[in-house]
């Protein structure tokens, strides 16, 4: 029986982060596959992909489905893939839809689908509809 419990609240925690919705004022709002919806100074926004808030409380998104969000040297940057911040500072973001990405050997990062060369701005989300 505790397995099956168990195994209940796991495909009901999975259902929920897939769905990736937020409550506001009894309303639910979801973002669409991928993308992340976010509570933030009483909205809700939906974005295609990750999102990342600075110091200042300003709230960027990656415009790709399932993208990342990062905030490097002062500006906001996406890509396809995860982002991560370089040993130089730089913002890194994998080719790859949905990829990810690492630190190597000799502080190289290393992402499925290589580096996005030059990673696209981040952009200001949506309202939720």
């Amino acid at each position: 029986m505790r397995q099956r419990l168990t195994g209940w609240f796991l495909l009901a925690a999975s259902l929920s982060a897939a769905a990736n919705c937020v409550t506001l004022g009894g309303r639910s709002y979801c973002a669409q596959p991928g993308g992340q919806a976010v509570l933030h100074h009483g909205n809700a926004y939906c974005s295609a992909g990750a999102c990342v808030v600075d110091e200042f409380g300003n709230l960027f998104c990656s415009p790709y489905p399932g993208g990342g969000a990062i905030r490097a040297k002062g500006a906001f940057y996406a890509g396809p893939g995860m982002c991560l911040l370089a040993p130089d500072g730089s913002a890194q973001c994998a080719a790859q839809p949905g990829g990810s990405c690492q630190v190597g050997p000799g502080a190289q990062v290393q992402c499925d689908g290589g580096v996005v060369a030059a990673p696209a701005p981040a952009v200001r989300p949506p309202l939720c509809q």
